[in-house]
């Protein structure tokens, strides 16, 4: 099948959001697929805050399969590395949640670390494909209770919701963009704690799909304008 072409980036500039302080420790816990570059992303942010010189610890859990299994990095920030005691992020201890993936999103492990009117909470609406459709290719995934649990979770208007793989196959020709396009939206959601500058070095530095990352993330920001 042929890839959809890439669609021009808009130059118009965007008003860059208030960052949080960390005055105190910051944790976000992101949620996804293995092998979709969930991990990437824990390293991608963690460069980005060694670049602006503040304190950073990354914890990847990948349980017993990493690709097509549940994934989830804990990333603490701190204004001093001395400042971070514990790297895992315990039960609702979550400043956001980047939510990659609905189903891993929505998972036991993931909602333990949710607190209302605490976590804010950034979710692709888009489902990857579990072993489940395998035996079952009819298979129903309730997405919208999912939503709703999230949304439970984290309190009234503290998670949003985006179609980030639909939107990023769209917009960027592949759905692998879709990652870095969630960071894109948290971060305009002001929900990471590094600099876009930072972000956007981090991204040459790992030296992989440069430009594709860099727009991907560009139309995130713009995704969370938008919606």
């Amino acid at each position: 099948l042929r890839k959809r072409q890439p669609a021009s980036r808009q130059s118009a500039p965007l008003a860059e959001p208030a960052l949080p302080s960390l005055e105190r420790p910051w944790g976000i816990l992101v949620t996804g697929v293995g092998g979709t570059g969930v991990v990437t992303i824990g390293a991608l942010l963690g460069v980005a805050a060694h670049i602006e010189g503040k304190g950073v610890a990354v914890l990847d859990m990948t349980g017993l399969a990493q690709k097509g299994g549940s994934v989830y990095s804990h990333i603490r920030f701190a204004a001093r590395s001395e400042d971070i005691h514990a790297v895992r992020i315990a039960a609702g201890e979550a400043d956001a949640v980047i939510g990659c993936d609905m189903i891993v999103a929505a998972s036991d492990e993931a909602i333990a670390k949710m607190q209302s009117g605490h976590t804010r909470a950034v979710v692709n609406l888009d489902v990857a494909p579990t072993g489940d459709f395998t035996r079952d290719p009819d298979l129903e995934v309730p997405v919208r209770g999912m939503a709703d649990a999230i949304s439970e979770a984290c309190g009234a208007g503290s998670a949003d919701f985006v179609e980030a793989g639909e939107l990023a196959t769209a917009l960027l020709g592949d759905s692998i963009a879709t990652n870095l396009f969630m960071v894109g939206f948290a971060w305009q959601k002001g929900l990471v704690p590094v600099g876009r500058e930072a972000i956007v070095r981090a991204i040459e530095l790992n030296g992989a799909a440069v430009e594709a990352n860099k727009a991907a993330f560009d139309w995130g920001r713009r995704a969370a304008v938008d919606i």
